[in-house]
């Protein structure tokens, strides 16, 4: 856990930027050690997958419902990214 606030806190610009380019364009993928990180809007929801770059590993993914305003969207978002890096996708 204080891996992903230290991420939170840390690279909060960069995943703001991300996030920024997820709302232009739909989708966002990033590599994250041994993982291919892809996140994406459809339609009501953030959905985001992780894909092993090794057949012994498992993959993830989840949803969330989107919230109604931008700064919500960009905290879920922020701590969505922050999560994934830390490698509490699950």
């Amino acid at each position: 856990m204080a891996e992903c606030f230290r991420l939170m806190q840390a690279e909060r610009s960069r995943y703001e930027l991300q996030a920024a380019i997820l709302f232009e364009k739909g989708s966002f993928s990033l590599q994250n050690g041994n993982y291919f990180l892809k996140y994406k809007i459809k339609d009501d929801r953030f959905v985001w997958h992780a894909l092993p770059g090794l057949a012994t590993e498992n993959s993830y993914s989840g949803e969330a419902p989107i919230p109604k305003s931008r700064t919500e969207q960009i905290e879920q978002l922020v701590e969505f990214f922050a999560q994934s890096e830390a490698g509490f996708i699950s």
